[in-house]
């Protein structure tokens, strides 16, 4: 309770809201310190969301987020926790894509900070097992946060994010909702899983699946996005 004490009174001064002690002992360093931490630290995690928001909103969401208390000790973690304390706190309600597009600037740099193991390439086969890869995320978002200018948009769109091990950076692609309900069941209930559901879905044969899926699953082996069990 001290330490909680200590961080608010220590925010506080950072934001002006208390007046410096007469010796202030270094508190004077400390509010420049704390401000250019969690300023550069949170803007530079979510670039497209700080400059969509006023800059003195911004500035009072990111005290709050400070009172509330960052958590990790890992720099590069805290804008997760500030993603979740936004969507905990509902305090951006008035910007309704604001979950997806903090989700959508977090996961680059999670996907960037990963260590990844790399497998050994090999030709993709119906008669292996596959998983998606550590450097692969699926999302299904509501808003479409992934194209500029149209953030507002408001529908059902299926995301894939992957860390591209040639130009060592992540890339987004929509995908449909076939292949998304694909790669979902693959974690889920293995290869022959995925073929059964989407087979049933469609009412079409095993076969008629393989055939569809047989290019985009051998463009993702080469990518990494899935890789063999």
């Amino acid at each position: 309770m001290r330490e909680l004490n200590a961080q608010k009174e220590l925010v506080d001064i950072a934001f002006a809201n208390i007046k410096l002690p007469d010796k202030p002992q270094g508190l004077k360093v400390y509010k420049s310190l704390v401000l250019h931490r969690f300023y550069e630290v949170l803007s530079n995690g979510f670039p497209i969301f700080y400059n969509e928001i006023d800059e003195k909103e911004f500035e009072k969401v990111v005290y709050k987020f400070m009172q509330y208390g960052a958590k990790s000790t890992v720099m590069w973690k805290m804008p997760n926790e500030f993603r979740r304390f936004i969507k905990k706190s509902k305090i951006l309600k008035d910007i309704p894509y604001i979950n997806d597009l903090l989700w959508f600037e977090w996961i680059e740099v999670e996907l960037m900070m990963k260590n990844y193991k790399l497998q050994k390439l090999s030709k993709f086969s119906f008669k292996n097992e596959y998983k998606l890869s550590k450097s692969s995320v699926l999302k299904k978002l509501k808003y479409k946060v992934f194209e500029k200018g149209s953030y507002n948009s408001k529908g059902e769109y299926y995301l894939l994010a992957y860390y591209d091990f040639n130009d060592f950076q992540v890339y987004y692609r929509e995908i449909s909702l076939p292949l998304y309900l694909f790669l979902k069941e693959i974690n889920k209930n293995g290869l022959q899983g995925a073929i059964k559901l989407i087979a049933t879905m469609s009412d079409e044969k095993k076969k008629a699946v393989k055939t569809l899926f047989q290019e985009p699953l051998e463009e993702l082996v080469n990518l990494n996005v899935i890789e063999r069990i």
